[in-house]
């Protein structure tokens, strides 16, 4: 299936989204983004996984994203290497370009960051937006298999009441957007294309970006497993093993052994001691931030058997491990972010959720709105407001005499507004 053979509702939901994307796109890297851009000009501009040169990048971003590590006496990353191999064919076309003096535009858009050249920065932003393509694509893909004519209005309502509307527009320079892509292909090659060699490819690209993606290989194991396809299981161990002897490689030649990733202290606990401020926290909870990612969840129980559990054993894995983290709420950001990796999951529950009560179709299409009018409520405010991913002071910050700038300061953050500022 091509573009010009969606429904014309699927051209609607995508335009709209398309929209959104252009007004606050940014196309500067920033704040942990640092993290995989130094990774990726380490190995990009100065062929070398030793970021000596890319420790300016603390200062800009004011987090140590590269360090000095004691057991290889070199100046590494913890970030995750995959949005830097993936990034590295455009990054080296970016690198032909910036000996063009044109190209030697050196300013930022949304955050007060002057990293690299724009034209380099681009290289990384565009390839993440171009897996923000991917992932609404093969959602859209993945749902109308089960739920025709409800996959428009379910990709909308997902998109706009996640957090990934966020991180497909102003801050790119993450690595969720490559998640959410990996994700989409990962679950389009087990429920509609069904090829277990891609199944292990994508699932080896998706743990080389987010690390703790691996431990998707224990359902998609039990899937094949179970429903006798013993033949599959061992094609995708087999085509999935290799990324991860390579990530060990990785984590021996970085950090002096193939079992460490760089991360310390990275669990309060092996169990979910964070369950409850995960869902329910006032400032950080995806309750409270993006309420109709959890309809989206109970969405997943109407699915068909085999697809049921291997979905809801994907979110049950997700939640488990960021219930144990030290940093649950994901830092300096809007919602939780580290829930976007299951957003081809959340676009295939809300679609079957209306499916099975479509009476819930306003309920949840006015749940996407709320968190769309919070993300430019968040938008607007920064820089003026330090801690705007506090839902009380947010609001606090609206109702105590700002409403008149709203606005002003959503204006500035258009995109093609910042780019005019430029010049």
């Amino acid at each position: 299936m091509c573009f010009k053979n969606l429904s014309r509702e699927a051209k609607i939901s995508l335009g709209l989204i398309a929209a959104f994307i252009f007004l606050f796109f940014s196309p500067v890297v920033s704040g942990d983004g640092f993290g995989y851009y130094a990774i990726l000009e380490g190995i990009g501009k100065d062929s070398s996984l030793d970021l000596v040169e890319q420790q300016h990048f603390n200062e800009v971003s004011g987090m140590p994203v590269v360090e000095f590590n004691e057991a290889t006496q070199k100046h590494v990353s913890q970030y995750a290497p995959g949005p830097a191999i993936i990034s590295l064919p455009a990054y080296l076309v970016s690198e032909f370009l910036a000996q063009i003096p044109a190209f030697h535009i050196a300013d930022d858009f949304f955050v007060n960051e002057r990293g690299a050249l724009l034209v380099n920065q681009l290289a990384f932003t565009l390839t993440a937006l171009a897996f923000v393509a991917i992932a609404l694509f093969f959602s859209v893909k993945i749902t109308k298999k089960y739920f025709p004519g409800n996959e428009s209005v379910a990709l909308a309502i997902a998109f706009f009441g996640s957090p990934l509307l966020w991180y497909a527009s102003a801050d790119l320079g993450y690595s969720h957007a490559f998640e959410a892509g990996l994700m989409a292909l990962l679950v389009y090659a087990t429920f509609v294309k069904k090829d277990a060699r891609l199944q292990g490819v994508f699932l080896g690209l998706l743990t080389l970006t987010r690390y703790s993606a691996g431990i998707f290989v224990l359902p998609l194991l039990a899937f094949h497993w179970l429903k006798g396809e013993r033949k599959d299981a061992v094609k995708f161990g087999a085509f999935f093993a290799p990324f991860v002897l390579l990530l060990m490689l990785y984590f021996q030649t970085q950090f002096g052994s193939p079992f460490s990733s760089g991360y310390t202290n990275a669990f309060d606990s092996f169990l979910p001691i964070h369950l409850i401020e995960l869902f329910f926290d006032l400032n950080r909870g995806i309750l409270l931030w993006t309420p109709a990612v959890i309809a989206a969840i109970a969405g997943l129980f109407y699915l068909p058997r085999n697809e049921k559990l291997l979905s809801l054993s994907f979110v049950a894995l997700n939640i488990w491990i960021y219930s144990a983290w030290s940093s649950w709420h994901s830092a300096w950001g809007f919602g939780n972010r580290f829930f976007i990796i299951l957003f081809p999951l959340f676009v295939l529950g809300i679609a079957s959720l209306i499916k099975q009560k479509p009476k819930l179709r306003v309920p949840l299409a006015l749940l996407g709105v709320y968190t769309f009018l919070l993300s430019l409520l968040f938008l607007a405010s920064t820089p003026a407001l330090a801690d705007p991913f506090n839902f009380t002071s947010l609001i606090a910050y609206w109702l105590s005499g700002n409403a008149a700038v709203f606005i002003p300061a959503l204006v500035e953050k258009i995109s093609i507004m910042r780019a005019i500022a430029l010049f």
